[in-house]
């Protein structure tokens, strides 16, 4: 057993977005086999008796407030020099003399082994870290994921500010990638990227996973085949991006074909505004603590994403329920799945409608794609084999150490 320091930009729990159930499986799976000491940060929309759940599983838990989180005025100066400074702004907002104080009083009083910085921005404490050594976890390669947001944004003014703060990321991701001493990534793909980056072969890929004990195929009652649905709130932007596409683009050329297809958005829609021409034909559910049951009801899951890094969590969870999955190929990027067998995939307003559309017309072809993507994910996405893939980072840092 050793003793890990494991540090988030947020309260992993309960795990209700990507970044959380990321964090909180790959943090479950430390604390089975090490003492895990928390050091976390707590955004002003978060609620700290939601740490309780992790004293329960973590040897001590502490939290940090975000400045700019509970300060307007913070926020807004941050925002400012993280245009005229070298430093993007992403990783200004993390920066705090308190988590500084936290850390070095934690690497004081329980000597870590090694210290689980989660999440880019942290790995500007690697300074602070003593000479302890650093495992960074990449949960995109997240320079290239603003340099898409930069290329897609309509606005000259944003697509100028993204793509200055894209670059100031990069030249940040890169320093962060030599720094640590060994970094996670979530695919092959973003390995590749981030080991050219840090100009090593530090890179593991630690795969985002999905509990299949409980997302497990089930149809209810009200299964409608005709019925899509999509996961993710519009918050973010390769979310909302995606949705606007297919309800605009793919949407009325699946409805033209058969009109009885209808969508079931699941999560905060954060105003979205819905075509005049499809009335009656989405549903807005809004945020739900249980999306098993939409998906469910739901005869199609669709992942129109054209913008986006490292891997979908919502598209492990359809393919651990057996749900027929039409995506795009950014929708699937870093996941091991065949076009035809695990899911069928398509960029073009008219392919995606297509595929949708054999898929409604052809149940048994729908049936099957749905039984290869289980497989798949119970073979290679559960939980528990990824968390294995952490352990074993941990043991070739901690052997090189001893």
């Amino acid at each position: 057993m050793a003793t890990v320091l494991f540090v988030t930009t947020r309260i992993p729990y309960p795990p209700w977005e990507g970044h959380q159930i990321r964090t909180y499986n790959l943090l479950k799976s430390a604390c089975a086999l090490h003492e895990v000491h928390l050091l976390s940060f707590i955004r002003g929309d978060e609620d700290a008796t939601h740490a309780e759940h992790l004293k329960e599983i973590c040897t001590s838990v502490e939290l940090v407030d975000i400045p700019g989180d509970h300060n307007r005025l913070l926020f807004a100066l941050d925002l400012l020099k993280g245009v005229l400074s070298d430093k993007p702004g992403v990783v200004r907002k993390y920066f705090s003399l308190q988590m500084v104080d936290s850390l070095r009083r934690h690497l004081d009083i329980y000597a870590p082994d090694l210290v689980h910085l989660d999440m880019l921005p942290l790995a500007q404490y690697l300074p602070f870290c003593n000479g302890h050594p650093v495992v960074l976890n990449e949960h995109n390669v997240e320079s290239l994921l603003l340099q898409r947001r930069s290329c897609t944004t309509r606005s000259p003014l944003f697509r100028s500010f993204f793509s200055n703060q894209a670059q100031k990321l990069q030249r940040f991701e890169s320093w962060a990638c030599r720094g640590a001493d060994r970094i996670l990534a979530c695919s092959e793909d973003d390995a590749a990227i981030l080991a050219e980056m840090g100009e090593n072969g530090a890179v593991d890929v630690v795969a985002n996973g999905v509990d299949c004990d409980y997302f497990v195929p089930k149809e209810l009652p009200s299964h409608d085949r005709y019925n899509m649905v999509f996961v993710g709130g519009m918050g973010w932007f390769p979310n909302r991006g995606g949705m606007e596409f297919f309800l605009h683009r793919v949407m009325p050329l699946v409805c033209r074909e058969i009109p009885e297809a209808t969508i079931t958005m699941v999560g905060q829609s954060d105003g979205l505004e819905i075509p005049t021409g499809l009335a009656g034909k989405v549903r807005l559910t809004g945020f739900v603590e249980d999306l098993r049951p939409w998906v469910q009801q739901a005869g199609i899951y669709v992942v129109p994403l054209r913008v986006g890094g490292g891997t979908r969590l919502k598209l492990l969870e359809a393919m651990a329920m057996a749900k027929p999955i039409v995506s795009t190929t950014i929708g699937a990027e870093g996941i091991a799945v065949e076009h035809g067998k695990h899911l069928l995939i398509a960029d073009e307003a008219g392919q995606i409608a297509a595929e949708i559309i054999r898929l409604m017309s052809e149940p048994e072809l729908a049936s099957r794609i749905g039984q290869q993507a289980r497989l798949l994910a119970v073979e290679k996405y559960d939980w528990k084999v990824v968390g294995n893939q952490l352990l074993r980072v941990y043991q070739t840092l901690l052997s090189r150490e001893s």
